[in-house]
């Protein structure tokens, strides 16, 4: 007994959570330090079934002000005082120039009335608008503005609170590194209403003027990951955002499916010195669908458009017209604990299958698919153009000296590239025959 009360906490619990209901009540009895993490446990749920005997079960515990605190029935994170102040606390550390706040990556909207199952998570946004706002006062609080922030898992909802907005747009005017892990909310029955839901197209709308722009000043670093593919659908229009002193960019999950794309990334050619993309992707087709797409892309049909340019174009131009570039990684990471944080620098080198993708409505789990060699109606084949990609990528690593991962010689890396097929994501999926 006395050396499992010396185990730390987090260890007890563990190992008191693997013993049976019977023994549990028998070791409740048997100290004080043990009764706590044995109550909760034992109490962690309440049943309640239609007889008295339940009735004055239920009773007794909500009486009970220790036992009623370790029943686990509301799913919902609460946000207590003494953690807001533990947060507020460190604007006593007069160094701090980098900040983390990492929310879990699940994530749901509150009851909106609409009549479609949604899912339900322990950090609701309530929780999350809450959790920022404490988060940004203990940032406006330092006497020194903090350099570098990154937030892991940033629900994708418009912050609606005017307090909390003014406090980050005043946090975010003298960032040189700002890093955002968007989360989005799935439909795990039906996946291909993922993007139905209007939370991510409101998000990326705002998204330029509410987190871009107050940064255009002083940013040298930026990273925008997403657990679906975005920049199409849903879009994110980067007109009139620029940054001057941009040296660093890196996009994951991204979708080329215009020039425009393409063409603001060159603009920050006078600093650009890296670029990393991570499981983005070319849309090489497109239907419509609900975002109505610029004029300058060539219309196949009048619900069809395509975009022409190819890998071997995008390296061509970033090779020709980023002279500063000095790394470039395109490829995949692991996304199977969630989105990478902090991981560009790690991305394999490497030209997937689904480098080459089309966006279309109708088709499930998802609008996403990877193409096939046979298309129907106004569909586009996939393209067929490794050989070129892989030539025009080397090409680009060449021309800035950079030298493939030590695990690989450069030629045989280059030459003998795998074009296969990387880990699985969330409403990724193959053509099927049958649209929805």
């Amino acid at each position: 007994m006395p050396q499992l009360l010396h185990l730390p906490g987090e260890l007890l619990a563990r190992v008191i959570s693997h013993i049976d209901q019977s023994a549990l009540k028998q070791l409740r009895q048997t100290c004080r330090t043990l009764a706590q993490f044995v109550s909760r446990e034992l109490f962690r749920t309440v049943h309640l079934f239609p007889d008295e005997e339940s009735y004055e079960r239920v009773r007794n515990i909500s009486n009970n002000t220790i036992l009623r605190s370790l029943e686990w029935g509301d799913p919902d994170c609460t946000l207590t005082e003494p953690f807001k102040d533990a947060i507020l606390q460190l604007k006593r550390f007069p160094n701090v120039q980098s900040t983390v706040l990492r929310f879990d990556k699940n994530c749901c909207v509150d009851d909106d009335g609409v009549e479609m199952w949604r899912s339900e998570w322990p950090q609701p946004p309530t929780y999350r608008e809450e959790v920022l706002h404490v988060f940004f006062s203990w940032l406006t609080s330092l006497d020194v503005p903090t350099k570098e922030l990154g937030i892991c898992n940033l629900q994708d909802l418009t912050i609606k609170d005017t307090d909390t907005r003014a406090m980050m747009a005043k946090v975010l005017c003298g960032l040189q590194s700002l890093r955002l892990n968007i989360a989005t909310e799935h439909h795990e029955a039906s996946p291909e209403e993922d993007l139905e839901f209007p939370e991510p197209h409101e998000f990326f709308a705002e998204m330029p003027f509410a987190w871009l722009k107050p940064t255009m000043g002083s940013l040298e670093h930026l990273t925008i990951y997403c657990d679906n593919y975005w920049g199409f659908f849903p879009k994110l229009d980067l007109k009139g955002i620029h940054f001057p002193r941009l040296k660093t960019l890196a996009l994951g999950n991204f979708g080329f499916a215009q020039d425009a794309h393409v063409e603001w990334i060159v603009s920050h050619e006078a600093t650009l010195a890296e670029l990393y993309l991570d499981d983005c992707t070319i849309l090489y087709d497109k239907t419509e669908m609900e975002v109505r797409i610029r004029e300058d892309c060539p219309s196949l049909s009048k619900h069809y458009r395509s975009y022409e340019k190819r890998w071997h174009d995008l390296f061509d131009t970033f090779r020709t017209r980023l002279p500063l570039l000095r790394h470039f990684r395109m490829g995949t990471t692991c996304w199977s604990d969630g989105m990478p944080f902090e991981k560009e620098a790690n991305i394999n080198i490497g030209l997937m299958n689904d480098r080459y993708m089309v966006c279309y409505d109708g088709y499930g789990p998802s609008p996403y698919m990877t193409g096939r060699g046979n298309a129907r109606d106004n569909e586009k084949v996939a393209p067929e153009c490794d050989e070129e990609d892989r030539n025009a990528l080397r090409l680009l690593l060449q021309s800035i000296g950079q030298s493939a991962p030590e695990s690989w010689s450069f030629l045989s890396f280059i030459d003998t590239w795998s074009i296969g097929s990387r880990r699985s994501k969330p409403g990724l999926d193959n053509f099927s025959d049958s649209a929805q």
